[in-house]
């Protein structure tokens, strides 16, 4: 196995570190210059900021490092003196991948380095080298649904950072949907308040819906160019939703716009059956646990029954654990298909964004999971796709669960 390559900038007071890093496995290169580091860190694995010399800080270094396409993704662990939530915030939103605090327990560095290493091979391994052209049902019209058999993995959060990474590209061209039946929270994460919502909308057009009127009466436009259909802030559509309603809702919109994201939320409904058949990607969101892969590995299991011609799922792992006891290498066994992205989570970074109504891609957008957000609109619009994402793998959920 290649040894890991790892940069620290440091000074004499980094020797401790360095003899850690620098262990058997591990190829270490040192430097105190913070202007020589960019250079130093091409081709490193894992990047160590240990002291930063003034008047430069490690914030400003790491924001400049994430400012070259070729260090974008490689993981950066910073290391601070300072105990304050916010300068680790503000470290994180620079696109710091993981910080530690003065004093630093050897086993501790050694731990979030291999879990740092790690992490950046698999993402490799998982974008792959090959590009698939993303074809549509609509030319020039992409639909996207996000769903999950399973609440409270995340689906809204997935939902609002894929469409805020789309908007990065295609502003004003982007809407984001919110069809959850149970009070939707889309407008929330985004600090919008709709004056109308998609239940307006409903009671409002009994024919056909105009583009115009949708713009302009309905859509709600957030400061990053991404234009929102905001849900129902109480479960009031149930009833007035049927399938062909939410069909001709998200065709409305299509017409409005030339790319759609929808957030279905959790529910199992007409409404989800209808997005899933029109769409022309399907995201199902998963977390790390044995309860959201049962659900689902079931769901595959009935839309495969049901039968009709849908966009196969792409799995996204959100990844809301601190300590992870399942690899991803368990979730593609148990789900009988290839991960395509894996979103990591960080309390602080997410915590914040929720109560702010900021996104962390809007945020946070130099940060890991605004990165992998911006991987996940690569592959769903076909700029970097990794080959064989439905690859099969010999082993179903039942063998994974112990059940034959």
């Amino acid at each position: 196995m290649t040894d890991t390559r790892i940069v620290l900038l440091g000074n004499a007071s980094s020797d401790p570190l360095a003899k850690i890093l620098g262990k058997s496995g591990r190829a270490l290169t040192r430097v105190e210059d913070p202007n020589a580091l960019i250079g130093a860190a091409a081709d490193q694995d894992v990047i160590v900021l240990d002291l930063v010399t003034p008047p430069k800080t490690i914030v400003e270094l790491a924001r400049e490092i994430r400012a070259v396409p070729g260090l974008a993704e490689v993981p950066i662990l910073a290391i601070t003196a300072s105990d304050d939530v916010e300068e680790r915030i503000r470290l994180l939103e620079a696109g710091a991948d993981d910080v530690m605090i003065r004093p630093v327990d050897d086993r501790e560095l050694d731990a979030r380095v291999e879990a740092l290493d790690l992490r950046h091979r698999r993402s490799k391994e998982l974008r792959g080298s090959s590009t698939i052209v993303a074809t549509t049902r609509r030319p020039g019209k992409r639909l996207i649904a996000v769903y999950s058999p399973k609440g409270g993995v995340g689906t809204t959060t997935v939902s609002v950072n894929l469409a805020l990474a789309i908007a990065a590209r295609n502003p004003d061209q982007t809407a984001l949907v919110d069809l959850t039946p149970m009070g939707g929270q889309v407008a929330t994460h985004l600090d919008l308040q709709p004056k109308l919502t998609i239940a307006d909308l409903i009671r409002d057009s009994a024919g056909m819906i105009s583009p115009e009127i949708l713009r302009t009466t309905y859509l709600g436009r957030h400061e990053t160019g991404l234009l929102v259909l905001a849900g129902s802030p109480a479960p009031s559509t149930q009833a007035l939703m049927p399938g062909p309603e939410a069909t001709r809702i998200l065709e409305a919109v299509l017409a409005a716009v030339s790319t759609v994201v929808v957030d279905l939320g959790s529910a199992l409904d007409d409404r989800v059956m209808a997005a899933l058949d029109a769409a022309d990607d399907v995201i199902f969101v998963v977390t790390p646990d044995f309860p959201a892969l049962k659900s689902v590995h079931g769901m595959l299991e009935y839309l495969g029954e049901a039968g009709g011609e849908r966009a196969d799922p792409t799995i996204v792992v959100n990844e809301t654990y601190a300590l992870q006891t399942l690899t991803p290498g368990d979730i593609e066994t148990a789900l009988g298909r290839r991960v395509a992205i894996r979103i990591p989570y960080d309390p602080l970074l997410y915590l914040r964004a929720v109560n702010a109504g900021t996104p962390v891609f809007a945020s946070a957008p130099t940060s890991q999971p605004s990165r992998r957000f911006d991987q996940l609109a690569a592959v769903v619009l076909g700029e970097d796709a990794p080959a064989s994402l439905t690859e099969a793998r010999r082993r179903g959920i039942g063998g994974f669960f112990g059940r034959g």
